[in-house]
């Protein structure tokens, strides 16, 4: 029998450099099998510190052809690290060979350190393309946008982001976004590409992308309507949306014309509150499609949402005694042709709806509209924003019911449904797409007025808190509510493998709350084998803080179930060995949120040390699987329609911190450790609680720094990426309906990777919808 032959040593191209003093960089790759891709190693003075893969975007490579460029890899090592060591090299793992040359580390610290200049583009989806330029400045440039060697637009760097290469890491960089003219959504593959303003071309460029009008789905069914086509366009369509900017909304309206649904016979009641103007919103009326209406105006000389109840009452009693409805909404809005048409179908649509508000639009000083695209009812935003309140309908017999208990603004008589708990959520009903347009109105005057209405509704629900006007305000008012600590046990529970560095800081910075909140910590040390690290471990298991080891491989959902069981804490907060807090009040924030009794699980709005957001709450339907919201967004922000500056309900949060009751925890079996033992456990986590009828409460009071990924590295590696795809398969399979229809995110906007940037084109599903619940799909073990 022949001997079995061994592939020849391949003939490689290398290079090997040292940036910013602490990054090594360089590329690794085979001419002949361009397709190839290299684990590497770093070695400090012959010790083994760090492995990659190569598989970043070089020029080098791409300049030459080779492959697609993409071959490049990057360590950032602490400088005190480097500063120690004399001789680094980096060699193709297994192999042996050498990448570049040895460098001498003595000898490149008495040469000037080269600062790069690093970017990044990508295709969004559709028309749409973002990135990052940075060159060392924090001011913004202008860029050039080439399709097919063709200038189309010039773009300015006037946003930021959290630049996500080695080089850069942590750093706030200038971001753009923008759009392509609709002419380029004809289903032609075409080249585009990004200039600087010395004309140097982007990384990445030129960059292959394909869109069509109205998705891929309208472009199969205008070919003959084949089904099994329909759904792969579909499913393109999920991956790959397309999308409009903010900015266009005037044609998206125009484009996306929402329609009336079916005629029916309701009448209205219209009671007009505050000082606008009476004749704009008269006027509208008169132009309402198969309505039948009478109104009233019920302001008084106060606040813009006050009004005279004893007015009300003698006005359903009397012109409006055959009305099966009463709209309520400021003095000066502007009514859609279609709105109380609109309005009137949610009503018969639900039978058991209490109440019925749908989108506003805002109309800027320039006399722009701007679209505010509202959730499904959301509790916790309507005590601390009022969101709902500024035009909204009740059914008959709730507002007399209602008006008859003397509620004078807008904010009470509508948070007044709750009061008794005689009315669920879920019979509260949102009308996606706008209704009418707001007309301007003294939002300071507004906040007293909403802090005043929350603080009686709370009082009148024996729910201790405090109510405060936020500072600032900048779409809607915005008060903070503060309920009292819930009485009970607290216990923070950190997985960790060695990474010595960030436990000891997220141990240091979170003790000040911990100590506040009388709280204890299990830190869950998986396999840790790093001498300072066991030491650290050793000399920490204490009163306060307990060790909690735990061998076999990491598997995050793992470690935080049996770390859960483990304590009889009333309250448990999972927490990443990575976060560092930012002040002592963070903890106590989320145990205000989860006082009350139908909230399951708090999450904290979380940076990462660039300052730019990397969580604010999470949003299903990206990619047809979750994202962080605002990543687009820097610290104080307000983020759209001021998601940033009042506390609001999601779908789901990140168990990089995240409260939540031990006793739903256990009673519905922890986190998924066997289909999401790394990834989406939390989201799956959170759907399960929302399933029973649980509220999931983001709260943007509390802060907290977040290097995400730092202590267990990407999911793109490739030894992790068979299991992170296993997982996302597993999460669409389990929560397809949740994920193409988040509750808490309007259908009018995108599905970009980007969550509140830019319109859905198209528009999905724009009926009538209420707070209701998704149910997963049991998924048989195998599949």
């Amino acid at each position: 029998m022949a001997g079995a032959r061994s592939r020849p040593e391949p003939d490689l191209k290398t290079f090997l450099e040292l940036v910013n003093g602490n990054v090594f960089t360089g590329f690794v790759v085979d001419p002949g099998r361009p397709a190839d891709r290299f684990t590497v190693e770093l070695l400090l003075d012959g010790l083994v510190i760090q492995t990659a893969y190569s598989d970043n975007y070089v020029r080098y490579a791409a300049e030459d052809r080779i492959g697609d460029g993409c071959h490049g890899f990057a360590f950032s090592i602490p400088q005190s690290v480097v500063e120690n060591a004399a001789i680094a090299e980096v060699r193709v793992a297994n192999l042996g060979i050498v990448v570049g040359v040895p460098l001498l580390l003595r000898e490149l610290r008495k040469e000037p350190q080269k600062i790069p200049s690093t970017s990044r583009l990508r295709w969004v989806g559709g028309l749409r393309f973002s990135g990052w330029v940075d060159g060392g400045s924090q001011n913004a440039s202008t860029l050039k946008v080439m399709v097919d060697g063709e200038l189309i637009r010039q773009v300015t760097t006037d946003g930021w982001a959290q630049a996500d290469d080695e080089i850069n890491r942590n750093r706030p960089v200038r971001a753009f976004d923008f759009h392509l003219p609709e002419r380029f959504a004809d289903g032609c593959v075409r080249w585009l590409s990004v200039l600087k303003e010395t004309d140097e071309e982007l990384p990445d460029a030129p960059l292959p992308f394909v869109a069509f009008s109205d998705g891929l789905a309208a472009a199969i069914d205008g070919f003959g309507k084949l089904e099994s086509e329909r759904l792969r366009g579909e499913m393109y369509d999920h991956l790959v949306p397309m999308s409009l900017p903010m900015s266009r909304y005037d044609e998206w309206r125009q484009r996306f014309p929402i329609s009336s649904g079916i005629t029916n016979s309701l009448r209205c009641a219209v009671v007009l509150v505050g000082h606008g103007s009476l004749e704009t919103t008269l006027e509208s009326l008169e132009s309402q499609i198969e309505a039948h209406w009478v109104t009233c105006a019920a302001n008084k000389e106060s606040d813009p949402t006050t009004f005279d109840a004893e007015m009300v009452e003698a006005f359903l009693t009397e012109h409006a005694a055959d009305c099966d409805f009463v709209v309520f909404a400021l003095a000066g809005t502007m009514f859609e042709p279609n709105a109380l048409q609109r309005i009137a179908g949610a009503f018969s649509d639900f039978n058991d709806a209490v109440a019925v508000y749908g989108d506003i639009d805002l109309v800027a000083a320039d006399a722009g509209v701007w679209p505010l695209a509202l959730p499904a009812f959301d509790y916790e935003r309507m005590l601390e924003q009022g969101y709902c309140a500024h035009l909204f309908a009740l059914s008959r017999d709730v507002a007399e019911s209602l008006i008859a208990l003397r509620h004078s603004t807008l904010y009470r008589l509508f948070n007044a449904l709750f009061d008794d708990g005689l009315h669920n959520s879920v019979n509260v009903i949102h009308v996606p797409g706008a209704i009418a347009a707001l007309p301007p109105f003294d939002r300071h005057a507004a906040s007293s007025a909403l802090r005043e209405a929350t603080a009686q509704h709370l009082r009148q629900r024996r729910i201790s808190a405090d109510t405060t006007v936020s500072p600032t305000t900048s779409i809607l008012p915005a008060v903070r509510v503060q309920r009292e600590t819930p009485i009970g046990r607290t216990t923070i529970i950190i997985p960790t493998r060695d990474q010595l560095g960030l436990l000891r800081n997220c141990i240091e910075s979170i003790m000040p709350a911990v100590e506040k909140c009388d709280a204890d910590i299990i830190i869950v040390d998986n396999d840790s084998s790093d001498k300072a690290t066991l030491d650290f471990l050793t000399a920490v298991d204490a009163n306060r803080t307990r060790v909690l080891r735990i061998e076999g491989p990491f598997n995050f959902a793992r470690l935080n179930n049996i770390a859960a069981r483990q304590t009889q804490s009333d309250y448990i907060c999972l927490l990443n060995n990575d976060i560092k807090a930012l002040d002592t009040d963070w903890l106590e924030e989320l145990l205000t949120r989860i006082a009350e009794p139908d909230v399951s699980a708090v999450g904290a709005l979380l940076l990462w040390p660039s300052g730019v957001v990397q969580h604010g709450g999470v949003v299903l339907g990206s990619n047809f699987a979750a994202t962080h919201a605002f990543n687009d967004r820097i610290a104080n922000d307000p983020g759209y329609a001021d998601l940033l500056r009042v506390a609001h309900e999601c779908t789901a949060v990140t168990a990089a911190c995240m409260l939540t009751r031990r006793s739903d925890y256990i009673g519905i079996g922890g986190m998924d450790e066997v289909r999401f033992s790394v990834s989406f456990n939390d989201v799956d986590y959170c759907l399960r609680l929302r399933e029973s009828s649980k509220r999931i409460v983001f709260t943007p009071h509390a802060r907290l720094e977040h290097v995400e990924s730092a202590s267990r590295g990407s999911d793109n590696r490739p030894d992790r990426k068979a299991r992170f795809d296993r997982e996302l398969l597993v999460l669409r399979s389990r929560w397809a309906d949740a994920i193409l229809d988040d509750l808490y995110y309007s259908p009018v906007l995108s599905l970009d990777p980007v969550p509140f940037s830019a319109l859905a084109w198209p528009p999905r599903a724009m009926k009538p919808r209420s707070p209701r619940t998704h149910q997963a799909v049991d998924i048989p073990p195998g599949f």
